[in-house]
């Protein structure tokens, strides 16, 4: 953490909005001495940035570009329409294409930082995943799934570690490449995520991603994940879990609810995730 909050090379303009997104529509610093830095590199269509500021409030659109923020120090708040989001130190954000109002604020004395990636979907389609997992243009989603944010935030954080100072990189470099890997693997979880209520087989995820059923199992499998049924029966366990400890009215229900139809193999796997059977967990909310 401690090479991160180096001191950055502020930028010498009073007023000056980083260039990282497609329009800005009102830039300001939260006091009169603000200060803003950006280190850029681009690879391809994809863009990588770190941001220091001493805390700033920017209206900005984005009409084509998914973006992805990972906070190191500091808050960020995100407005979009009617919905408000924030992350701090340790969260993340994705956006798909959208209009929004970011503030954010530094932590005591020390500037916000976070790294950035942005990219167009076209960009999943650029480099072939296990063969040819190629996400096409479908809406992006709002989550990142927890199982490659880790990952994702470290690898964004090593290029742009190595990479200091260089303004652009192969699109068909390792890293990069990687990069791009974990980023159409967080879709797909994500999916999931926004879906797990419904019936869901590996082919209508394919299709959803604009690949073949085997080489999604094939990437889950080559970047380390579990496999893709294991990813979604852990979501609606989870899923099923909060319902449960909400008191809802029976366990069937609540399986029901989060897309188990299986009761018997639910109780079993229920058991084996948090150490007790659902209705166990039902009960003692009575």
């Amino acid at each position: 953490m401690r090479r991160f909050l180096r001191r950055p090379e502020w930028r010498a303009e009073a007023q000056s909005a980083p260039q990282l997104f497609h329009r800005t529509d009102s830039f300001r610093f939260l006091d009169e001495r603000g200060k803003l830095a950006v280190e850029r590199t681009e690879a391809g269509q994809m863009v990588l940035a770190r941001v220091w500021s001493t805390g700033h409030d920017i209206t900005l659109e984005e009409p084509e570009r998914v973006t992805v923020l990972f906070p190191w120090a500091g808050r960020i708040t995100c407005a979009v329409q009617d919905d408000r989001v924030a992350a701090a130190a340790g969260d993340v954000l994705a956006f798909g294409p959208n209009r929004r109002r970011t503030v954010v604020e530094r932590p005591g004395r020390d500037p916000y930082l976070a790294d950035v990636v942005t990219f167009p979907l076209a960009v999943l389609q650029e480099v072939q995943i296990a063969e040819d997992l190629k996400p096409d243009a479908s809406a992006p989603h709002p989550t990142i799934a927890d199982a490659v944010t880790a990952r994702l935030r470290i690898r964004t954080a090593h290029i742009l570690n190595a990479d200091r100072g260089q303004k652009q990189m192969g699109a068909d470099s390792p890293q990069i490449v990687d990069l791009t890997m974990d980023l159409a693997l967080a879709l797909a979880v994500a999916i999931m995520q926004d879906r797990y209520a419904e019936p869901m087989s590996i082919a209508a995820l394919a299709r959803d991603l604009g690949c073949s059923y085997r080489s999604l199992e094939a990437a889950f499998h080559e970047a380390g994940h579990p496999p893709r049924q294991s990813v979604l029966g852990a979501i609606r366990l989870d899923a099923a879990r909060i319902r449960l400890l909400s008191g809802g009215p029976s366990v069937t229900t609540c399986a029901l609810e989060c897309g188990i139809t299986h009761l018997g193999r639910f109780a079993q796997a229920y058991r084996q995730r948090f150490g007790e059977y659902p209705a166990d967990t039902l009960a003692a909310r009575g």
